[in-house]
């Protein structure tokens, strides 16, 4: 096996929150669309100071949210603001009935990850009542929201198909795609990572290409299932969306003797997947810089909430409207800076040095 080298990404997110309460109408192009977007949210500014915040999230079951509910916490609490939090846990009606509970709470401003990227009416719904609404960790395509915070997902898929390429070489070879929700704008744009590199790369053979509804680990086993008994068991990489998936189809990987020979690869950095990165059975992980993501999406909610101006990193064209977005850097965790990542990197309390390398 190739020994397989991926550098660590430094985390660039240079850009900061501005406030900029009653300045007079910008003439730049993020600063125009993050005006624009506010609506009548200073009317809704509460009497004694603290914005309520609301945030809706897909799931409870994926690692991460557990710490960025507790760095949204903190940073909640260190801007004076109360902060409520909801878990749909991937049923979209579920989510829709928690965002009307939150709007009767009294919500300033909502901070959605939603189930499904084909949301556009509860955005709506949530915007027609003054409440700006923040999009976080995935899109919703043909709304306007006040801000987007997201990694660029189109990014980790070029990271993955490449990392994959370096590690089986000149000569290419037999490669399984294993994504997520089909409804994901995360997994939609991963996906366009994969078909921009796979475009580039003839030397890539494609043998199977499957989504995976609501990152089902079970649905992805059987898919890598099918491939390797498709193909004799004639494959060199599995490149898939998320941990999640890419630990659900290891058994298969196992029971193929491909553990440790065959490249896989998957997103998040749970601690079963630096397990494996550490013992050679995963190859890498794309990490998200979640804390710095949390405390910008907070302070951006709390801006908003009390109708003040925010600067965003750019404008990106989503769903035909021209959203404000904060992104959030991403970079590769490979055996090679394992160590160096949970020491300088991770959030304190997201694996013990006992849990990965004991």
């Amino acid at each position: 096996m190739k020994k397989f080298l991926c550098g660590l990404f430094a985390f660039v997110l240079s850009a900061s929150l501005l406030a900029g309460c009653q300045s007079p109408a910008p003439t730049d192009t993020a600063a125009s669309a993050s005006t624009a977007s506010l609506g009548d949210t200073q009317a809704n500014q509460p009497e004694d100071g603290r914005i309520k915040i609301g945030v809706s999230f897909a799931s409870e079951a994926q690692y991460r949210f557990k710490f960025d509910k507790q760095i949204m916490e903190q940073k909640a609490e260190e801007l004076g603001a109360d902060i409520i939090f909801q878990y749909a846990n991937y049923d979209a009606t579920k989510q829709a009935n928690q965002v009307e509970n939150l709007i009767s709470q009294g919500i300033d401003v909502l901070v959605l990850n939603v189930v499904s990227g084909n949301m556009v009416n509860l955005v709506e719904k949530v915007r027609s009542q003054g409440i700006p609404v923040i999009t976080f960790d995935n899109t919703v395509e043909g709304a306007q929201v006040d801000l987007n915070v997201d990694r660029d997902n189109v990014k980790v898929g070029r990271l993955q198909l490449e990392a994959a390429l370096e590690y089986m070489g000149p000569e290419g070879g037999n490669v399984v795609l294993v994504k997520g929700d089909p409804g994901s704008a995360v997994a939609q744009r991963i996906s366009q990572g994969y078909e921009a590199v796979a475009a580039e790369h003839p030397e890539l053979n494609i043998v199977a290409d499957q989504f995976h509804e609501a990152w089902s680990p079970d649905k992805a086993l059987k898919t890598v299932e099918n491939a390797l008994s498709a193909n004799n068991d004639d494959i060199q990489a599995f490149v898939a969306s998320a941990d999640s998936v890419a630990l659900g189809i290891v058994p298969a990987i196992k029971a193929a003797k491909l553990d440790g020979k065959a490249f896989l690869c998957g997103m998040d950095v749970e601690i079963s997947a630096a397990k494996l990165i550490n013992e050679g059975v995963m190859t890498m992980s794309i990490w998200t810089d979640i804390v710095s993501g949390d405390q910008r999406t907070i302070e951006a909610a709390v801006k908003l909430g009390k109708g003040e101006e925010i600067t965003p990193d750019e404008i990106q064209q989503i769903g035909g409207f021209d959203i404000p977005v904060l992104l959030v850097d991403v970079m590769p965790v490979t055996k090679d800076n394992l160590r160096q990542w949970l020491d300088e990197i991770a959030p304190a309390g997201w694996a013990t040095e006992e849990e990965i390398f004991g």
